[in-house]
């Protein structure tokens, strides 16, 4: 997911020379992290993120893009949660960081008996596009799958951000001592969703825009190679709320006046269909109702049917249908992006719409975050969802209906586990939520 951080060069980084950067793009496909030939017959998997995991690894940068709304206050939560289900790793950029975060831990009386921390620079919230993207095999290991990164297709390959975050998955295989593959393939964790059986389920609009000059045929062989991918299905686009954030204006509140993506991840998976078990997915949804009031609820039905179609014509890896079940877009809610926020500095530092629309520097906007039901995260014994609704706001009823929602569809979809919803509207801001913030770490079990 892409954080407006990314459009924030708050660090100061030294050059990369260009003969390391022609190197790096040199490196062949099927070289691993040692240069050596990758076993092809280990039987490599992703496992699906309702399978046993060993730890969660999640960002935690202290950020308040809009002034009142503490990402703080979003992890604080995200991690009392986790800790009482998995390891969970901290990731920070630095030792004052770090200091921060356990001062807010202990503040909270948040046990630290199941968290450690793993420091290395970074500046985005969104760890799963970028950090360790880890597979086992039947023989009880693990490996990293190291790929591209271009900032979510805002910036170069070669960019100081973009490589800044592209080396920390190899960085981790190195600091957990297990072997990293690498690809020239760019793609994030978040636009990735696996059964663990060899179905795989990615987005055209995002693959295809992260790689222009990849055929089809050449990221299904990488995703084979790196995933044990059987069976790869794919869906058409995202949702208009996670379109490229400068790719229009929105419609401002009531239909009135214009509004501004505060981000986006540019047609991730995770912000609209999700694999909940081998055989089930979970798919946004529009109703009729929704769609005749609004442009752009109908928008999002157009693309949420095509790719319901897709689904339902398609089959697992071993020739059976998907079960279906549908989960509701949240109401579109607005704030006011001041001058002095840091969403609204990347916005009037970067935005070059291309509708053609300008951007009013200078004064305040509107700004929606970005929202989704579908951005929750598994893991062992727990699912944490996201909620918006906050009284006292304007925010619409319907909204809080569908927070409701939401909750009772996770509840029902996994009854073994404690479902929490979270107000994650802080970290939202940045252009993605608790999924997109955490990497889980599956267990590895030999046969």
């Amino acid at each position: 997911m892409v954080a407006m951080a990314v459009l924030l060069k708050k660090y100061s980084l030294p050059a990369i020379p260009a003969i390391i950067i022609i190197l790096m793009v040199m490196i062949p496909v099927s070289a691993n992290g040692t240069g050596e030939d990758v076993n092809m017959e280990d039987n490599w998997r992703f496992p699906g993120e309702f399978e046993e995991q060993d730890a969660v690894w999640i960002g935690w940068l202290s950020k308040e893009y809009i002034s009142g709304y503490y990402t703080d206050d979003v992890f604080l939560q995200i991690v009392r949660e986790l800790e009482q289900n998995v390891h969970t790793i901290i990731c920070v950029p630095d030792e004052n960081q770090k200091k921060h975060v356990e001062e807010v831990l202990h503040k909270n009386n948040v046990p630290m008996d199941n968290i450690s921390f793993y420091e290395q620079k970074f500046t985005m919230l969104y760890w799963r596009d970028f950090g360790p993207i880890f597979v086992v095999n039947n023989n009880g290991e693990k490996r990293i799958n190291d790929f591209n990164f271009n900032c979510w297709g805002y910036f170069r390959a070669s960019d100081t951000q973009s490589l800044l975050m592209e080396k920390i998955d190899r960085d981790i295989a190195k600091h957990l001592g297990i072997e990293s593959v690498m690809t020239r393939i760019t793609s994030e964790g978040g636009d990735r969703e696996f059964n663990g059986r060899g179905t795989l389920l990615v987005t055209e609009a995002c693959e295809f825009q992260r790689n222009p000059n990849v055929a089809r045929e050449e990221i299904e062989d990488e995703f084979k190679r790196l995933f044990g991918a059987t069976n790869i299905i794919w869906l058409k686009k995202g949702t208009v709320e996670d379109d490229p954030y400068d790719s229009s204006a929105l419609p401002g509140p009531g239909g009135v006046g214009i509004a501004y993506r505060s981000a986006s991840a540019n047609n991730h998976m995770d912000e609209y269909c999700r694999f909940v078990s081998p055989d089930t997915i979970l798919l946004a949804e529009v109703t009729e109702e929704e769609a005749a009031d609004d442009l752009i609820a109908a928008e999002n039905r157009r693309r949420m049917e095509e790719n319901y179609e897709i689904l339902k014509n398609s089959v697992d890896q071993d020739g059976n249908p998907f079960n279906i079940v549908r989960m509701p877009i949240p109401d579109m809610i607005y704030f006011i992006a001041n001058p002095t926020d840091e969403a609204y500095f990347g916005l009037s530092t970067f935005y070059n719409s291309r509708d053609g629309t300008s951007f009013p520097v200078g004064d305040p906007v509107n700004i929606v975050p970005a929202e989704s039901y579908c951005n929750f995260l598994i893991t062992n014994n727990l699912v944490l969802g996201q909620k918006y609704y906050m009284e006292g706001m304007g925010m619409p009823e319907s909204l809080k209906e569908k927070d409701n929602k939401a909750e009772e569809i996770l509840m029902s979809l996994f009854p073994d586990r404690k479902v929490v919803m979270i107000n994650t509207i802080p970290i939202n801001f940045g252009g993605g939520g608790i999924h997109c913030s955490t990497q889980q770490e599956p267990k590895a079990k030999s046969e």
